[in-house]
């Protein structure tokens, strides 16, 4: 099977037209990991669909960063598919964290495609509800809770992935995850290791 068929069965697209066009005009490329696939102010050319690996997507501002969602295996970044309703430029960043194969549409035919396609209309329906939950999961945790609460969630949450006490993450990315300085997540660990939550080594962190 290949990943266009893949993309078609995931995305339950039934309508052959569709296929044929998406097969004609559709770019499948492998993306290594660190590569940008989107940036901040520059125009967006492409709707790229993730069938392989996973990307990032934050905003930055000077020296801070605000993540805003992981795009996983067939899905793909809402608010690139938004922009390609209008000719407009990026406002997020998105960056492959690990080697990904990506399907790119160019962004002219997005439009034309919800109207002819049911299948389409259905994906990028979805895709804006599934995001929009995401966003306000986002907004919820960086409005109500601390960055104690914040962060000790998020080291909990990566040594549950990788069933792992030990997480290999400088302040600096961590700083990064959670859209704050990288003094203030220094701070704050250093108070978790005084509390016996954590034992800090140089760009290791281990879950006590």
């Amino acid at each position: 099977m290949t990943e266009f068929d893949l993309l078609f069965k995931a995305l339950k697209i039934t309508e052959d037209p569709l296929k044929e066009k998406i097969l004609d005009i559709g770019v499948l490329q492998d993306v290594s990991k660190n590569t940008y696939i989107l940036e901040q102010g520059k125009y967006i050319k492409w709707l790229a669909l993730v069938v392989k690996g996973k990307v990032r997507v934050w905003q930055e501002n000077e020296d801070r960063q605000i993540l805003l969602y992981y795009v996983e295996p067939i899905q793909t970044c809402v608010l690139s598919l938004s922009a390609s309703f209008r000719d407009c430029k990026s406002i997020i960043n998105a960056k492959a964290i690990e080697d990904s194969t990506i399907i790119k549409i160019p962004v002219r035919y997005i439009s034309e495609w919800c109207i002819k396609y049911p299948s389409w209309n259905t994906f990028t329906t979805n895709s804006f509800i599934f995001s929009y939950e995401d966003l306000l999961r986002s907004y919820k945790k960086l409005a109500f809770n601390k960055i104690d609460k914040r962060l000790l969630d998020y080291l909990e949450l990566i040594t549950n992935k990788t069933n792992s006490s030990v997480i290999n993450l400088s302040h600096s990315q961590l700083a990064k995850e959670l859209g704050t300085t990288r003094e203030v997540i220094s701070k704050t660990l250093k108070q978790f290791e005084h509390s016996g939550i954590v034992n800090l080594k140089f760009k290791e962190i281990e879950l006590l």
